[in-house]
C-alpha cells in the first residue's frame, strides 16, 4: 500500500498577495494525484528557504512557525497510519476531516446528535434519550476516551443505587434489565463512534465489560382470565375505562404492540377476495405484518375498530399514553378479579400464548406476531401448562 507523501510548498500559484506575500501550503500526493490545504500562514519571497521548504529563521516567529508546520505534518502521517493500522481504506478526500476547524465534540454530545438525526423509531428513541439522561447524571460531559472498561464498571455500579420514585412514595431500585438496555445502547454509540473515526478500536471497552440480560417472567391472561376481562362490566364512574379496555382487548385480539396500535391507519386494512386484512408497517422493526383479522379471534378486533371509527381523523384510535392505559388497566383488572400485574405489553404476550394453546403453529404465531427470530415466538410454547396438558390428552397413547 502506497503511503502519501506531506510536504510544504510556498506561493503555489506564483502569485503574491496585495501586501506581497505568498501563501504557504501543504501538499498531499498519493496514487498521482494531489491536494493541497492552507496553512495560514503568508510571509515575503525572501523568507522562505526553496530548498529545505522551511521559513528563514530571521523572518519573526520563524522558528516557532516550522515547529508548528513541522507539528501539522507528523499529526498528517499519523492521522494516515491509524486508519492503516485498523485496516480501514485512505483517500486523500478523507484528509478534509483533519482540515475541518475542531469543535469540541464529546461523546455525551454525538450520543445526542445520533438520537436526533438517526433513522430510529419514537421509542427507540426515548429509550436512548433515557440512557443518555443517565449517562448524564452520572457525568454531565464525556470524552471519547474515557469510554473505558473502568468507566462502564463505575456507570454499573452507580446505576445499581439508583432508585425510581413512585407517586412521590413507593422508591425502587432500577431493575438489572433496566440497566442491561442502558448499556446496549452505550455499546451501539460506541460502535457508531468507533466506524466514524472518533474512537479506536484498540481500546473498544465492550471487550472485557460483559453484561447479560436475565429472564423475565412472561405475564399474559390465560383464557379464563380473557373472558373475565372481556366481561367486567364498566358502569357508573367507571365508564370512563372503557376505552383503555377496547384498546387492550383490541391488542389482545391482534397482537399489536402499544406503538402500532396507536398509531394504526384507516389505510393499514385492506379487501383481499373478500375479506378483511389489516396490514402494518410495524414501528419497532420496520416489518410488515399482515393480519386476517376477519378470522383471528372471530372478527372481534373489526368490532372494536368499527367502534371508534370516525370521519374525522386518519387514525383509527385517539391518543393515550401507554402510561394512562397501564393506570387504567390495575382499576380494570381489579374490578375483573385478575390478581396479575397487567400492563398493555402483556396484551401481546396473552396473543401469543392464547393462540398456541389453541393449537395454532408456532410458526403461523411467529408470522402474525412478526418475529424475525422464532427463538422469540419459542419463549411462549412452554409457559402455559394447559397448554402441555392439552397436546398431551390429544395424544392417542
Amino acid at each position: 500500500m502506497n503511503k502519501t507523501k506531506f510536504n510544504t510548498v510556498f506561493n503555489r500559484k506564483n502569485k503574491l498577495n496585495p501586501q506581497g506575500k505568498g501563501l504557504i501550503q501543504i501538499e498531499c500526493y498519493l496514487n498521482g494525484r494531489k491536494k493541497y490545504f492552507s496553512t495560514n500562514i503568508y510571509l515575503e519571497p525572501q523568507y522562505w528557504h526553496y530548498k529545505n521548504k522551511t521559513i528563514k529563521t530571521d523572518f519573526a516567529n520563524g522558528i516557532k512557525l516550522n515547529k508548528q508546520i513541522s507539528e501539522t505534518l507528523r499529526n498528517l502521517e499519523n492521522f494516515e497510519l491509524d486508519l492503516i493500522n485498523q485496516n480501514k481504506p485512505f483517500s486523500l478526500s478523507m484528509l478534509d476531516d483533519f482540515f475541518k476547524p475542531k469543535q469540541k465534540f464529546n461523546f455525551t454530545d454525538f450520543c445526542e446528535n445520533e438520537i436526533k438525526n438517526g433513522n430510529y423509531n419514537n421509542a427507540t428513541k426515548n429509550n436512548q434519550r433515557s440512557t443518555l439522561k443517565r449517562l448524564k447524571q452520572f457525568k454531565n460531559e464525556i470524552d471519547f476516551n474515557e469510554i473505558t472498561f473502568e468507566f462502564l464498571h463505575d456507570f454499573n455500579r452507580f446505576c445499581e443505587k439508583q432508585t425510581l420514585s413512585f407517586d412521590g412514595k413507593c422508591k425502587k431500585k432500577l431493575r438489572h434489565n433496566t440497566i442491561y438496555k442502558y448499556f446496549s445502547n452505550i455499546k451501539i454509540f460506541v460502535n457508531l463512534a468507533i466506524n466514524k473515526n472518533l474512537m479506536s478500536y484498540e481500546t473498544y471497552p465492550f471487550r472485557k465489560f460483559k453484561i447479560k440480560l436475565e429472564p423475565t417472567e412472561k405475564v399474559f391472561l390465560n383464557p379464563t382470565e380473557i373472558e373475565l376481562f372481556e366481561n367486567v362490566e364498566l358502569t357508573g364512574e367507571n365508564q370512563k375505562y372503557q376505552y383503555a379496555k377496547d384498546l387492550f382487548l383490541f391488542a389482545t385480539y391482534t397482537g399489536l404492540r402499544y406503538s402500532d396500535v396507536i398509531s394504526l391507519q384507516k389505510t393499514d386494512f385492506e379487501t383481499i377476495e373478500g375479506n378483511k386484512y389489516l396490514v402494518k408497517k410495524m414501528e419497532k422493526t420496520g416489518d410488515t405484518i399482515r393480519l386476517p383479522i376477519f378470522a383471528i379471534f372471530n372478527g372481534k378486533p373489526i368490532e372494536i375498530v368499527n367502534k371508534y371509527f370516525s370521519f374525522q381523523s386518519v387514525f383509527c384510535f385517539n391518543y393515550l399514553t401507554n402510561q394512562q392505559i397501564n393506570k387504567v388497566l390495575l382499576k380494570i383488572c381489579e374490578l375483573a378479579k385478575i390478581e396479575k400485574k397487567v400492563t398493555f405489553h402483556t396484551a401481546r404476550h396473552t396473543t401469543a400464548t392464547y393462540l398456541l394453546y389453541k393449537g395454532v403453529s408456532i410458526t403461523t404465531v411467529q408470522k402474525l406476531l412478526g418475529h424475525r427470530n422464532l427463538a422469540t415466538t419459542q419463549i411462549y410454547g412452554h409457559i402455559m401448562d394447559s397448554t402441555i396438558e392439552k397436546e398431551l390428552l390429544a395424544v392417542n397413547f
